[in-house]
């Protein structure tokens, strides 16, 4: 690694603390990766809910391309592919039936719950 892409990548992690939401660092960073990093970086803990509709809990601490490792309370980690991930949220942040403070590890934003009056 060259000095150059040590300083890109020390001032790419400084930029990522300067995000004070999953939302602001998903929206105005370059997507997941940014997103990904903001958790990572700020030790939030988050819920991961898998395809199969398993739910994990823990801090992110680290990711790749394909996947991502999370550390729960008692210090386990866990690899899971991000092909397997449906939705990442901060716990204890969501509301009853909508995943609309998470993203998506494709890259696509979730859809807004709107919830009838009536």
């Amino acid at each position: 690694m060259t000095d150059n892409s040590i300083d890109n990548q020390n001032s790419e992690n400084t930029e990522n603390l300067n995000y004070k939401s999953l939302e602001q660092a998903f929206s105005l960073g370059n997507g997941q990766n940014t997103a990904l990093n903001w958790l990572k970086e700020t030790k939030q803990t988050v819920s991961v809910f898998l395809v199969s509709g398993i739910k994990l809990e823990g801090v992110i601490s680290g990711h790749d391309q394909y996947s991502m490792a999370l550390t729960d309370a008692a210090g386990n980690q866990q690899l899971i592919y991000k092909a397997k991930i449906s939705t990442i949220t901060i716990a204890g942040n969501t509301d009853k039936g909508s995943h609309r403070n998470g993203f998506r590890p494709g890259g696509h934003r979730p859809q807004k719950t709107f919830q009838n009056p009536n």
